[in-house]
């Protein structure tokens, strides 16, 4: 076959594919763009341990339904209260450490990048405690600290696990003095970028706890809304008060209970 007959076939497969992707019908090996961030075509795509994923109770293998149509009910209550209004950078943060938050925001970003019309984008910024590569189980060595210190290129550090369209940026290394970074106009203006770059996409970030250091404080001026978790049955009441008194005038989305003890009702 010669040159000119190798062009010609190959415009046509080309034209052939659009046609199937407008008509919905895409080969396995050409995922859809209107599924996915344009971004992501570069980022690195890893495979997720199973066992791992269901011990740490994430809901990309989760298995229990009353526990995926709770995420799902926050989604939802999300999607409705921020929607409309254009929000689509969210810290997650709580009181005290071992609350929940980041099994919180793993699981929202998760439901999240499930919905039809949705991408998510979730960051690590507790640069003191990082734990979403932990819960994940995946490298954590490099991530934001390196964008934020070394001028590592964003795109070298994002990474996809598994799901289509859910983004993550790990923390990387510990970084004990971590308000001044988080404070600086670098972060602020990486946040703005995170929110304006694509529209549909939400970017959901899990912050160190309130009452720990003042980061959460300082990068809750930087996002559209904050979840607040609370773990039932452990956070003294005052200590609740503390933190949402450090957020008065923010947007408090809403407050997710986190370890409610079960009650057996009938459907009706």
């Amino acid at each position: 076959m010669s040159k000119i007959e190798n062009a010609v076939e190959m415009a046509r497969n080309k034209r052939h594919a659009t046609q199937q992707e407008s008509q919905g019908q895409v080969p396995p090996e050409m995922p859809r763009l209107a599924d996915q961030d344009p971004a992501y075509a570069q980022t690195k795509v890893i495979s997720l341990d199973k066992s791992h994923l269901e011990k740490h109770r994430l809901m990309m293998l989760i298995d229990d339904p009353k526990a995926v149509d709770c995420y799902n009910l926050l989604c939802t209550q999300l999607l409705q209260k921020t929607r409309d209004k254009g929000h689509n950078s969210i810290m997650v943060t709580s009181a005290l450490k071992g609350e929940g938050k980041t099994i919180t925001a793993i699981n929202l970003a998760v439901s999240i990048a499930r919905e039809v019309k949705q991408t998510v984008l979730l960051v690590d910024t507790d640069l003191r405690n990082p734990a979403i590569h932990h819960y994940l189980g995946c490298d954590g060595q490099k991530g934001l600290r390196d964008y934020l210190l070394a001028d590592e290129p964003l795109a070298e550090l994002l990474i996809n696990p598994g799901l289509a369209k859910m983004v993550v940026l790990a923390a990387g290394k510990r970084l004990s003095g971590s308000t001044e970074i988080l404070g600086s106009p670098k972060m602020e203006k990486l946040v703005e970028e995170m929110k304006r770059r694509y529209p549909e996409r939400y970017v959901i970030f899990d912050c160190p706890p309130l009452l720990t250091a003042p980061d959460a404080l300082i990068f809750s001026s930087y996002v559209d809304g904050v979840i607040f978790v609370v773990e039932a049955g452990r956070t003294p009441r005052d200590e609740i008060t503390k933190a949402i008194e450090l957020l008065d005038g923010k947007n408090i989305i809403g407050l997710v209970m986190n370890g409610v003890r079960e009650t057996r009702r009938a459907y009706y």
